[in-house]
């Protein structure tokens, strides 16, 4: 009786441990109002959009190229911290927020559309009085320079295309109503499978700091809702028509590319579409290659941007080129 006693009671704690940790799993971590976030920087109106960005810049008064800049899903500002920094000293530069990412408005009912992202970034552009700019996107980011580039050629002086997504028109299965509850544990799932595969070495790094960097504005309300109307609005994504990008593009890769779906056909796809394209891939790097060697990044970048005007800097042990 004793043993039959101790297996029930063991049983009923796994069971209990078992419903209390599957309550965690579905329960939602946004506990912060946008309104009362702390902004990093500040906003902008864009088509009735509250549009956050950071910017670094020379002393007011220089009359300097501007440098836009676009993060990845599930990214912000901070991901481009280094080169705002770096690049801030001699070019305008401006790292945005998407709508419903980072410390952006998360409006409902809004197109979330890759293609309606690249409109916001041409009106945040306009807000912020930039007519012309070199557009660097990361991941996600990339295909949505690309779309500005091709909507509005005359407005993109470069495109730097860092461990982009291809910005191939792929399936994407149709939305279904039962599927909103399992949001919250696929998230979870999601982020907690691919955070180390997103570093080469993730051991050189702070994670603590930069992982809190991300989740901090996941925890604003509508963060969730934006991937759930992201999923359907991007279905209507039409293909994207690379002849009509006209820029000279860099293609940064990363050495060790985990988180894009074969990452070697992906490039080679890109490559092929955009034949005049210059590709540099940094070692040492998985797809944060910015935030892993930002001195090696950002020096591909700087070369790419001044053209023959840049000094070549010793880089032999930071990069290398590739056809």
């Amino acid at each position: 009786m004793r043993k039959l006693a101790a297996l029930w009671f063991t049983t009923m704690l796994g069971v209990v441990a078992a419903v209390l940790s599957m309550r965690k799993l579905f329960r939602s971590r946004e506990d912060t109002r946008w309104t009362d976030a702390k902004l990093p920087g500040r906003c902008i109106t864009v088509d009735g959009v509250a549009v956050h960005y950071v910017e670094s810049a020379p002393p007011i008064g220089a009359n300097v190229p501007a440098i836009v800049m676009v993060h990845g899903f599930g990214g912000n500002t901070y991901s481009f911290r280094y080169q705002l920094a770096a690049l801030g000293q001699d070019y305008r530069c401006v790292a945005l927020d998407l709508k419903g990412f980072g410390y952006s408005e998360r409006p409902v009912n809004s197109d979330y559309s890759l293609t309606a992202q690249a409109r916001l970034v041409l009106g945040a552009m306009d807000a912020l009085g930039i007519e012309r700019a070199t557009l660097i996107g990361h991941s996600m980011g990339g295909e949505v320079v690309m779309r500005v580039a091709e909507m509005a050629p005359e407005r993109v002086e470069k495109l730097v295309l860092a461990a982009t997504v291809p910005g191939r028109k792929a399936w994407v299965a149709p939305r279904m109503g039962f599927m909103r509850p399992l949001m919250v544990p696929i998230a979870r799932i999601s982020a907690w499978s691919s955070w180390k595969r997103l570093f080469y070495d993730p051991s050189r790094l702070d994670l603590a700091a930069i992982r809190a960097a991300y989740t901090r504005p996941a925890r604003i309300h509508g963060s969730l809702n934006t991937v759930w109307e992201m999923w359907e609005d991007v279905r209507r994504d039409a293909q994207i028509d690379f002849k009509r990008i006209k820029a000279p593009v860099l293609i940064l890769w990363a050495e060790k590319e985990r988180i894009l779906p074969l990452p070697g056909r992906s490039l080679k796809w890109l490559q092929k579409r955009l034949p005049k394209a210059t590709t540099v891939t940094i070692p040492r790097t998985g797809h944060m290659l910015l935030e892993e060697q930002p001195e090696a990044a950002t020096a591909a970048i700087r070369r790419f941007v001044e053209g023959e005007r840049a000094a070549a800097p010793s880089l032999a042990d930071a990069m290398t080129p590739s056809a």
